[in-house]
């Protein structure tokens, strides 16, 4: 989840940067104000979550994440900025999912499980800083966000097969 933000936001800076955008170092640093709209509709995706279920939550996410990151792919600054909101939408969707769902399957240590999951949601972050560099200088921007796409898949490919689709004991106040 993380990795997905930081590559995306690491990487359209030196694809923005360069022609033919030529986006100054300041309009740069503006692209990060879509993180609110993220953060606007994670309480929103919390309810949405209750109701729905987990497993679908990080599908959610996840799927915002992915078309964002397509549509930051269209050769069009509105268009880039557009996809960056929807992948900071989809990351913060997907951690408040992941996060919640360690307290409902977690019925002993959960200070090691959220532990855990915070060591490697940080790993991943920082992976997402370095590991596209490799795809940006064999391919550039497309070849990066191909990369991020495909953690992507892989990511709520792992959740569905292993999650549980509803967690026993949990209730849900929205059903």
């Amino acid at each position: 989840m993380l990795f997905t933000q930081v590559a995306m936001f690491t990487y359209v800076t030196f694809h923005l940067g360069a022609p033919p955008y030529n986006l100054s170092t300041a309009a740069l640093g503006w692209l990060f104000v879509v993180y609110l709209i993220g953060a606007a509709v994670t309480p929103i995706a919390g309810r949405w979550i209750d109701v729905n279920g987990h497993r679908a939550g990080l599908g959610l996410g996840m799927g915002i994440g992915a078309v964002g990151a397509l549509v930051a792919l269209i050769p069009a600054v509105p268009a880039v900025v557009a996809g960056l909101a929807l992948v900071a939408t989809g990351v913060f969707i997907s951690q408040a999912t992941a996060s919640s769902y360690i307290g409902a399957v977690t019925a002993q240590d959960r200070g090691l499980a959220v532990g855990l999951y915070a060591f490697f949601y940080y790993v991943g972050g920082s992976l997402g800083a370095a590991l596209p560099g490799l795809f940006w200088e064999s391919g550039g921007w497309p070849a990066s966000v191909a990369m991020v796409v495909v953690v992507q898949v892989v990511t709520i490919s792992i959740a569905m097969m292993f999650w549980k689709s509803r967690p026993e004991g949990l209730h849900y106040d929205y059903v």
